[in-house]
């Protein structure tokens, strides 16, 4: 198979994104030629299923100890402290350049697939879902990331984000509104839906049970809870395993920190991942109120997950995450799957709290000691969506599902850095991100209000 030269991709998102965009796509001998080149191009893990990290030290789940504030960089204390700008004009913002940098590989397959000559390793209509949920995802991610949270009310003018779909370097994409993007989105996942096998065992490619994964996590997003619950039930139906993590054990009893016995570390092939998007963080700590969620007498997550010292035996000034903790995730897993379907369910006109409780408790006889687990029964509406917010919160972890859970949620944290107070809550306008200046510098969209 040749080289794929992507030379004339470097012009695809030019008008929105930074001058470091432009050298980010290989260069190579040999245009692409046919379908199989065109499927070659999303199979380069590292420009489609990366990034996704700028709310890592954002969440309520950490907390820099004050011994620790001397030693992080300016670009992590700005996260943390949820100023105005985490980016300065000229540094990156490695969330938009990715996201954008496999829109434009999905726009170039999306654009030239039906009139490439079809080749014979590649599935086409595979190749074409794979590209349409490849965009729908990237969108999310930013639709969430740099404009204020879906609204009905307001959807259709507040600001969205860029929706390139020219391959044409005169042409300076504008920002959308919030309800255009949300309908491209929607659009690729029904375009995707029918062109995709059921489930993939390529955990970087698409299926039809990542599309109705995502659906049912826009849905949601949307407030519209009846079609979340049914497309996270379809993506239940396609398979629904849960890792149990009573099988696991820890290789040292007294430091989680040296691995566990059973449990698959490895993104590609754990059971429970649908589709990884996955980065990479430094060492991080836990907040009081994150470990505070947990039982630790029975809660598993807590045994093999949360640490108070590292590999070494080093004693920690605050609890750290250990194992699969320590990288970034803004991808699809099974838990988020049933958590979206309970929150669902209890959220929609008519709420079912027998289903939830069902899809709850098989979800949590995999999490707790099985010798001291007892069922979640129902005693009324909201005392059971409270316990499936909990389990959210316990289950997504560290991921960007719990940054965007606070922001969809209006929640409230405070943290006092250096003597100083900051407080991000509902009305706080940095809940969303600054456009990155040295995108502005290039194509002068309006930048988002700031201030907490």
């Amino acid at each position: 198979m040749k080289k794929i030269i992507y030379l004339f991709l470097i012009t695809a998102f030019l008008s929105s994104c930074s001058d470091d965009y432009v050298d980010i796509l290989p260069f190579g001998s040999t245009i692409p030629e046919n379908t199989d080149d065109l499927a070659m191009m999303l199979n380069v893990t590292n420009d489609i299923n990366s990034g996704g990290g700028n709310y890592g030290n954002q969440a309520d789940d950490v907390v820099f100890p004050a011994d620790r504030i001397p030693f992080i960089n300016e670009s992590q204390l700005s996260s943390y402290t949820w100023t105005d700008f985490m980016y300065k004009e000229n540094e990156s913002d490695s969330d938009w350049a990715d996201q954008y940098k496999a829109i434009s590989r999905a726009n170039y397959v999306i654009s030239n697939i039906n009139a490439f000559e079809v080749a014979d390793e590649y599935n086409v209509d595979n190749t074409k879902g794979r590209a349409h949920f490849i965009r729908a995802n990237a969108l999310f991610y930013l639709v969430n990331g740099y404009a204020k949270h879906y609204n009905a009310s307001n959807a259709s003018t507040d600001l969205g984000v860029p929706l390139p779909l020219e391959l044409d370097i005169n042409v300076l994409v504008p920002r959308s509104t919030v309800q255009e993007t949300y309908d491209l989105i929607i659009s690729d996942l029904e375009t995707a839906l029918p062109l995709l096998p059921d489930v993939s065992t390529i955990r970087t490619w698409a299926s039809k049970q990542s599309v109705y994964a995502l659906l049912g996590r826009v849905y949601l997003y949307q407030e519209k809870y009846e079609l979340s619950v049914q497309n996270s039930k379809a993506a239940l139906d396609l398979g629904n395993t849960l890792s149990d993590y009573n099988s696991f054990s820890l290789y040292d009893p007294t430091n989680p920190a040296k691995g566990i016995a059973g449990y698959d570390s490895n993104k590609m092939s754990n059971e429970e991942n649908i589709y990884v998007n996955e980065g990479y963080r430094n060492s991080l700590f836990l907040s009081d109120e994150l470990v505070a969620e947990f039982n630790q007498v029975n809660d598993l997550r807590f045994r093999y997950f949360i640490s108070k010292t590292d590999q070494s035996g080093t004693v920690q000034s605050n609890y750290i995450p250990v194992n699969a903790d320590r990288t970034t995730w803004s991808g699809i897993r099974m838990p988020e799957i049933y958590l979206n379907y309970c929150e669902a369910l209890m959220k929609q006109a008519s709420p079912n709290s027998i289903e939830a409780i069902a899809y709850l408790n098989k979800f949590r006889e995999k999490r707790y000691d099985v010798a001291t687990y007892a069922a979640f029964t129902h005693a009324d509406d909201e005392s059971t969506l409270a316990e499936i917010m909990l389990e959210r919160r316990r289950e997504l972890r560290l991921t960007a599902w719990r940054w965007f859970d606070m922001k969809r949620l209006g929640l409230s944290h405070t943290r006092i850095v250096n003597g100083k107070t900051y407080t991000i809550n509902a009305s706080s306008a940095n809940y969303v991100w600054a456009i990155p200046l040295n995108v502005i510098a290039i194509n002068p969209l309006e930048q988002n209000e700031r201030g907490l």
